[in-house]
């Protein structure tokens, strides 16, 4: 990892050289949190609210707008094949659209129980971070729950790629009790975004500080397209990082590598899709949403597995 971007936050006691979990409590929000705005693919305006939720709950959305209030569970089981972001769907017309950022604030921040109400099909965008999410959550707090947090720790490699192979994601070992995350990001030799590479280490304190605020980007020649597919036509410049020829349009960075900080944030929410923390490191090489999602379900079954084989040891 490059040291220069490493965060050394995670746990580093004797325990987690071991690759033994430390155990931390399971935590929830502290009480109702009440979030309103309009999606980023969509512009749909919605209301969402967080609700405080019992030991091994995990995150489960509800859709507050629908008969019966249906739920659906923040698990790569639901993933719904849709492009450029992370889409759940429990039942046809039962769906909850661009979870990944909510899930990055939820999983950065340790809140691993939740009930998220919502009363649209799709979570607002804000300013295309996670930082308005995390702001309202440590606004209330967490609240620890008489219950330990069973997190999954690594002990092989595993590898996922695309079908042409330009994009991999490497899941390994790692010393400390913590995700790290490694990205590289390449659109290629001719591309108006350079390349970026980021590593770091995922605490809630560095989560907030260095992630949380980075935000969506678009290359300016993909607009076209997004618009003809009914995507983002309520957006302007001010609302999304645009990346033109030109460099940046009518906007400002708030890092020189604020676009590999995001893919780092939504690598984050996207696994978190996997319903237990992972204690290793993540490499990827220009992944996106598919192959986090599809990574997100090799660590379900590899959990499955380690579970069954511990019961019956």
């Amino acid at each position: 990892m490059d040291d220069s971007h490493v965060h050394s936050d995670c746990d580093t006691g004797p325990e987690s050289k071991s690759f033994i979990p430390a155990g931390r409590p399971q935590n929830t929000v502290a009480e109702r949190v009440e979030f309103r705005g309009r999606g980023m693919f969509h512009g749909i305006e919605a209301t969402v609210v967080l609700l405080p939720a019992p030991a091994d709950t995990g995150i489960v959305f509800r859709r507050s707008d629908l008969a019966g209030s249906p739920l659906i569970g923040a698990s790569c089981e639901y993933v719904a094949r849709e492009p450029r972001r992370t889409v759940l769907e429990a039942a046809e017309g039962v769906r909850i659209e661009t979870v990944e950022h909510l899930m990055a604030a939820l999983a950065g921040l340790h809140v691993d129980n939740c009930i998220v109400e919502i009363n649209a099909p799709e979570l607002p965008g804000f300013d295309g971070s996670c930082r308005p999410f995390c702001d309202e959550i440590l606004a209330v707090g967490t609240v620890a729950i008489d219950a330990v947090v069973n997190s999954f720790v690594v002990d092989g490699i595993h590898t996922v790629q695309s079908a042409d192979r330009a994009q991999t994601l490497v899941l390994r070992p790692y010393l400390y009790s913590c995700l790290a995350v490694t990205y590289h990001l390449d659109y290629g030799r001719h591309a108006p975004l350079l390349p970026q590479s980021m590593s770091a280490e995922i605490s809630p304190e560095f989560f907030y500080a260095e992630i949380s605020g980075a935000r969506t980007f678009v290359l300016e020649s993909e607009i076209s397209m997004l618009r003809k597919m009914g995507y983002g036509g309520h957006l302007t410049a001010r609302d999304i990082v645009i990346v033109g020829n030109d460099g940046i349009e009518n906007n400002t960075l708030r890092w020189p590598d604020e676009a590999v900080r995001h893919k780092i944030l939504d690598s984050v929410g996207d696994l978190a899709l996997a319903g237990t923390p992972v204690y290793g490191h993540v490499t990827a090489y220009r992944s996106g949403h598919r192959l986090n999602q599809k990574l997100a379900g090799t660590i379900t079954s590899l959990v499955k597995r380690q579970r069954f084989n511990r019961a019956m040891a």
